[in-house]
């Protein structure tokens, strides 16, 4: 079959090269729109920010399906590394996100910057992990037992390792994954309702 196909080919190269040069350029040009595509895609995901605005909305959400969180307000530690400008760069606009006045309807949440080491110096139950924080991990996953804090993030490498209790992601879909063993680990426990909407990641 390959042979057939081999002398075909020949045939419609000598009858008409017009019609085969015109299908190669086709092809060619598809190609580069294609390509092009692609690069725009990874363009925009390497310059989109860590965290928006409704990944946070989705989140506070979320810890309403925590047992023992009281209504009102709530402070969020963000945890950052200074020698990471990324990590840096996304606990600042976090700050900006959180500190927005119309951000949340019925809770008032403040934002503290900390280091792994300062976790759970403000009494938060909560603390954001900024990425590129993979060494930290381990530090900052005995940090959450040692204070009770429910750890989450947009990182869910943080979650995929068990380091983090909560991964969230807003865009193109509402996507909450869950570490048992990270909320185990901080007793952080949640209500079955939650736990029927999210993925749990053993």
């Amino acid at each position: 079959m390959i042979v057939f196909l081999s002398k075909i080919s020949k045939r419609m190269r000598a009858r008409f090269p017009a019609v085969i040069k015109k299908a190669a350029a086709i092809t060619f040009l598809g190609a580069v729109v294609v390509l092009s595509a692609q690069l725009a895609r990874a363009q925009t995901a390497v310059s989109s920010p860590y965290v928006t605005r409704k990944d946070i909305q989705v989140a506070v959400r979320a810890f309403s399906f925590v047992y023992g969180v009281p209504e009102g307000a709530i402070q969020i530690e963000v945890v950052y590394d200074p020698n990471i400008a990324a990590s840096v760069t996304e606990a600042r606009e976090l700050q900006g996100i959180i500190g927005a006045k119309d951000m949340f309807a019925k809770r008032q949440i403040t934002v503290k910057m900390v280091t792994v080491a300062q976790m759970g110096t403000a009494d938060s139950r909560f603390a954001y992990i900024t990425h590129g924080l993979v060494k930290e991990y381990p530090a900052l996953a005995a940090e959450a037992q040692n204070h009770k804090i429910l750890t989450f993030s947009t990182d869910f490498k943080c979650v995929d390792s068990q380091s983090c209790v909560m991964g969230v992601e807003s865009e193109p879909n509402v996507n909450i994954e869950i570490s048992r063993t990270a909320a185990a680990a901080s007793g952080i426990e949640f209500s079955q309702a939650l736990e029927l909407m999210v993925r749990e990641v053993e």
